[in-house]
């Protein structure tokens, strides 16, 4: 299948490990150019070389930058503009809120000022930097990579819930509004998967349950239906596949990626 993405720039935030790795690299096989950030300089040039051991011909931008900051936002689509023209596909990929089970009332003014500055305004904010060339091209692709704490309320992710579902919101709303500009915007629900960020909570859990960190993996295993966590390189390839032109009259969902651990229906 021909996903219609050679010579396409794409701009994956998030890029030097877990899902964005995987993404950048996925969107590299499919003849893409890149613009890759992290906010380690010496994570992201490993990346870089790393793309570029894997795909000889490869074009690729790469920077050190933290999104949820807005100069380093728009020093970052100012760089990808120089370098290449143009931006057709932004993959906005960032952490959350930290694991924690606070009890909603301990949870201050900043607490919640600081989620809402760092992934919320963080993914608009790119968002919004990078709709004006796409209008101009009439093409465009805006993938959010959210969680599905979003949909699916987690005591140990309260603070990340809130801002998921905001973003959620957010993506639904605007793309209605780009959508005559052939600007299609999803947002993506990972599940459990077996990141560095995943392997982190594991160790949390663990030592607050005394328990080893395999024990833990096993007894979540064995709630998601297929029997296992899933693999950045599975959610790669459904973001590739929205960023691509065979999902061209896809806009405005939210599809989750989970092994069927959601219980909702929608």
């Amino acid at each position: 299948m021909d996903l219609g993405l050679k010579g396409k720039v794409a701009l994956v935030t998030g890029a030097s490990a877990g899902i964005g790795l995987a993404v950048a690299q996925t969107l590299a096989q499919e003849g893409c150019k890149l613009v890759i950030c992290g906010r380690g300089l010496e994570k992201i040039q490993q990346t870089e070389r790393l793309l570029i051991q894997e795909n000889a011909n490869l074009e690729i931008l790469s920077l050190v930058a933290d999104v949820h900051k807005a100069e380093d936002s728009q020093n970052l689509v100012n760089a990808a503009l120089n370098k290449f023209g143009k931006i057709d596909i932004l993959i906005n990929n960032s952490e959350g809120a930290s694991f924690a089970s606070d009890a909603v009332e301990t949870l201050s003014d900043d607490d919640w000022r600081l989620v809402f500055e760092a992934k919320l305004m963080g993914y608009i904010r790119m968002t919004n930097l990078v709709l004006p060339g796409m209008k101009n091209q009439n093409w465009g692709r805006i993938i959010n990579i959210v969680g599905t704490s979003g949909k699916e309320p987690s005591p140990r992710l309260i603070k990340s819930g809130v801002a998921n579902a905001a973003l959620m919101n957010f993506t639904k709303s605007v793309s209605s509004q780009t959508a005559k500009f052939n600007v299609l915007m999803t947002t993506v629900n990972p599940g459990l998967i077996d990141t560095p960020r995943h392997r982190q909570y594991l160790e949390i859990a663990a030592q607050e349950e005394n328990q080893s960190v395999d024990v833990i993996k096993s007894r979540i295993a064995g709630k998601i239906p297929v029997g296992r966590l899933g693999s950045s390189d599975e959610v790669a390839n459904l973001v590739v596949f929205l960023a691509s032109e065979c999902a061209s009259y896809i806009t405005g969902v939210t599809i989750s990626i989970d092994g069927g651990l959601s219980v909702s229906a929608f």
